[in-house]
């Protein structure tokens, strides 16, 4: 702790503006200033704090290398955290702790579905996550897939897909409902409106997908209301969501995004992608809003986490959008900055 009594104040910032200083957000700004809508957008990454995570030489030829340095890079950030957390927080550090494992156990699963090898390490964003080596472990096992995601932790996850015909089609959305599951436990403990809105605007972005991913795949009544249950809407209106994807009725799900949006929806994205990007911008702004101070609270937690994650998120968005030649326009509708 810092003091400056002559000011009347303490200055309680050194670990938490070190924590603050974890996000990347002006190496995105510069790569979205630099951006050149074609492949040659991956070689400045060299220059970004995830350089070290990249291949060695800093060369990359895939969006692929950049997913994974971003990945590696969220998890090492997330570990600085694990031995200084708030009170109540721990499920709050598992809900952002889970996009990694959660992304590894479904690749995992995937990979098994398809009867193709198994991830290695060099694919995995974190194999030393003793979820992730439990996966892995009951896949080598050759474990019904319900088992794998079960060994993970994934209990949600494996519930929904207990019940599933086609558990592949299903894997993402059921994915997305023990996320949305997380989520929802750590927003009780938020005290702020800025905090609960995050945490919020995060459960309807996978409540979102999900949903989507149900309309087209169509499993039936008896799963939709295994899904219902887990499944939570803040500005989502759910249950006509839900409705729309128990007719398989994309188009109305999706005039419920737009709706949800006030019609301003980007005539260039998608009506999913909208609302994701739209969601996630408003996070950006919110998580800049919650105050950064010692001893590190709830919401400011809240707050950091949620910034490193959306660096993660917009790091790959302008890796692949450079790799595949997307106009600029397009790709700052579509980060957070």
């Amino acid at each position: 702790m810092t003091r400056y009594p002559m000011l009347g104040v303490e200055y309680l910032y050194p670990k938490v503006l070190a924590s603050r200083q974890l996000s990347y957000e002006d190496d995105l700004r510069a790569l979205l200033a630099q951006y050149t809508e074609d492949e040659t957008t991956l070689q400045l990454y060299a220059a970004t704090k995830l350089a070290r995570f990249l291949p060695e030489g800093g060369r990359v030829e895939e969006p692929s290398a950049v997913e994974m340095a971003a990945l590696r890079y969220y998890v090492a950030a997330l570990e600085k955290f694990r031995e200084r957390l708030p009170p109540r927080a721990g499920p709050l550090f598992e809900a952002y702790r889970v996009y990694v494992v959660a992304r590894d156990v479904e690749l995992i699963a995937r990979r098994m579905l398809q009867g193709r090898p198994l991830p290695g390490p060099g694919e995995l964003a974190y194999p030393e996550a003793p979820e992730v080596q439990a996966a892995r472990r009951r896949a080598e096992e050759e474990a019904p897939v319900v088992e794998v995601l079960r060994a993970a932790g994934l209990a949600e996850a494996a519930r929904l897909l207990e019940k599933a015909r086609d558990v592949e089609a299903l894997l993402s959305p059921a994915v997305d409902a023990e996320i949305v599951s997380r989520l929802e436990a750590a927003r009780a403990a938020a005290s702020t409106p800025e905090g609960r809105r995050i945490l919020e605007n995060r459960v309807d972005i996978h409540a979102a997908r999900a949903a989507a991913a149900l309309a087209a795949a169509r499993p039936g009544r008896e799963l939709l209301s295994l899904y219902r249950g887990v499944l939570r809407g803040h500005r989502l209106q759910l249950d006509q969501l839900m409705e729309a994807a128990e007719t398989g009725d994309l188009e109305a799900l999706e005039k419920l995004l737009v709706e949800t949006l006030q019609g301003r929806v980007p005539e260039e994205l998608p009506p999913l992608e909208a609302f994701t990007a739209q969601l996630r911008k408003e996070n950006r702004r919110l998580a800049a809003g919650l105050p950064y101070r010692e001893p590190l609270t709830y919401d400011t937690l809240v707050g950091l986490l949620e910034t490193l994650l959306l660096d993660e998120e917009d790091a790959v968005i302008i890796a692949l959008a450079g790799y595949s030649r997307q106009r600029k326009s397009i790709v700052a509708e579509l980060v957070s900055l």
